[in-house]
């Protein structure tokens, strides 16, 4: 008798927190297949207009792979916080706004001026130099989520993000795009 109250005891615990569901895991398979980086994300939702989340990529190719700006990103940690448009105006619309400490290998075409000192010759791109770089950005960005009743989601968003430390060898600026596909418990 103990062990089946206990039992209910556990079941119906387990069956509130599925009902809250504010936990969120994604991948975005927009950014393994076109920068061959592996970005994944939680998001934890407070309540139907508000959620914080961590996106952490991780570059995957030693070579340039981002086709917006010549380099190679290494990593990005981005902290963020969104704001859900209620539904009654547009369903799954939503704003938010972003941190990223972001570092990797930025690529300067030789000539260029303000060329800063330190870079290294590049084998297969003869005409720039590879400088490693390290920066911390702010930035805004927007999107459309869909959520099924059995936990789905799906996700496209974009945003643009301006690297903060002036650093010659950083991009100026740091593109946030996803189609993002995982599941909310």
């Amino acid at each position: 008798m103990k062990k089946m109250l206990f039992l209910l005891v556990v079941v119906t615990t387990f069956s509130s927190f599925a009902q809250n569901k504010t936990n969120e895991i994604r991948l975005n398979a927009f950014s393994v297949i076109a920068f061959k980086q592996l970005d994944l994300t939680y998001e934890y939702i407070f309540s139907e207009e508000s959620s914080v989340g961590l996106d952490v990529v991780i570059g995957l190719s030693k070579k340039a792979n981002n086709a917006f700006l010549k380099g190679n990103q290494k990593y990005v940690i981005t902290p963020y916080y969104r704001y859900s448009v209620p539904e009654d105006i547009v369903n799954g619309l939503f704003l938010e706004a972003f941190l990223a400490a972001n570092g990797g290998e930025n690529y300067i075409k030789k000539g260029d001026e303000d060329i800063p000192e330190g870079g290294v010759e590049i084998e297969d791109e003869p005409n720039y130099l590879s400088f490693e770089y390290s920066d911390f950005a702010f930035g805004l960005g927007a999107g459309y989520k869909y959520i099924s009743d059995g936990g789905f989601v799906a996700e496209v968003y974009g945003g643009i993000g301006r690297n903060l430390s002036g650093e010659k060898a950083s991009p100026g600026i740091l593109p946030r795009l996803g189609v993002s596909f995982g599941f909310r418990f």
